[in-house]
Order: C-alpha cells, then sequence, then structure tokens
C-alpha cells in the first residue's frame, strides 16, 4: 500500500518583514522598560547613599555633641562627615542640615541630619515631554532628601 501526497501549488508566504516590523513595534517599547530600569536603580542607588551620608552625619553629631553650635544652628565637622561619605559613593554635590530637638542635655535630646541632592540628566523624563510638567521635577532635576534622627548620650 502505497500513500500519494497530494502536491499543491499554493505559493509559500515570505515572512522576512514581518518579524522586522514586529522588531520595529516592539523596539521601542523595550528601550523604554530597559532606560527606565537603569534610570530607576540610579535614583535608588542615590538615595541609599544620601541615607548613609545622612545616618554618618547623625552618628557623628551624637557622638560629638559639642560639634553643634545652638546658636547657629551649625555642625561643621558633621557636615563633613556627611560629605565625605556621600563623596566617597560618587554623590559630591550635596547639603547638609543640621537640627537639635530639645537642645542640649545629653540623653534627653536628639539630632536630625538632613542631606539633599539633586539627580540631573534623567533620560526617562525625556521620553515623556517636557520635564516641567511633572510636579516631582523642579528645573529639570529631580530632588532626593533623607533624614535621620539619633538620640544623643
Amino acid at each position: 500500500m502505497s500513500i500519494r501526497l497530494k502536491k499543491t501549488k499554493e505559493p509559500i508566504r515570505c515572512q522576512s518583514g514581518q518579524s522586522l516590523i514586529e522588531l520595529a513595534l516592539l523596539l521601542p517599547l523595550l528601550l523604554v522598560l530597559v532606560i527606565g530600569a537603569l534610570e530607576f536603580g540610579r535614583l535608588f542607588y542615590t538615595k541609599i547613599v544620601i541615607t548613609n551620608a545622612a545616618r554618618e552625619g547623625a552618628y557623628y553629631l551624637a557622638t560629638h555633641p559639642a560639634d553643634y553650635n545652638a546658636g547657629t544652628g551649625y555642625a561643621p565637622n558633621t557636615a563633613l562627615a556627611a560629605q565625605a561619605e556621600a563623596m566617597n559613593s560618587g554623590i559630591d554635590n550635596i547639603t547638609v542640615t543640621v537640627a537639635a530637638i530639645n537642645c542640649c542635655t545629653p540623653g534627653s535630646y536628639s539630632v536630625e541630619v538632613t542631606v539633599e541632592t539633586d539627580v540631573q540628566d534623567l533620560l526617562i523624563l525625556g521620553l515623556f515631554g517636557s520635564p516641567g510638567s511633572l510636579s516631582v521635577v523642579r528645573d529639570g532635576v529631580f530632588p532626593l532628601s533623607a533624614s535621620v534622627e539619633m538620640m544623643v548620650q
């Protein structure tokens, strides 16, 4: 018994153009996802660095309470400790603010150190039009801040 296959003369469709069009449609979406992941990673890294800098500044001030001048509200070595911690991780443009809460008896007051920085050149914001239209962005930069409070012993 032999089986005969029916020969048809249907044209073979070329599908190479379809793959190219699918790539052209999906490539922008894939690029937005990859760039967005990189930019959010950079934001989270910066947030961790400034939190560590605020923690280092608060620790320094908690262990060296004489650095805080209650009259001016300035603690120069505390600011230097926070800036050194941030610079060790590659963030060099930070602002350090120091505040004493229930100043100034050891064991009954705490210090709060706030570190702020601006993240510039976020590529993902350029994909959504004018960066000024987003309420979290001012002047084309994304502001980040971190505060740490510690008890002075």
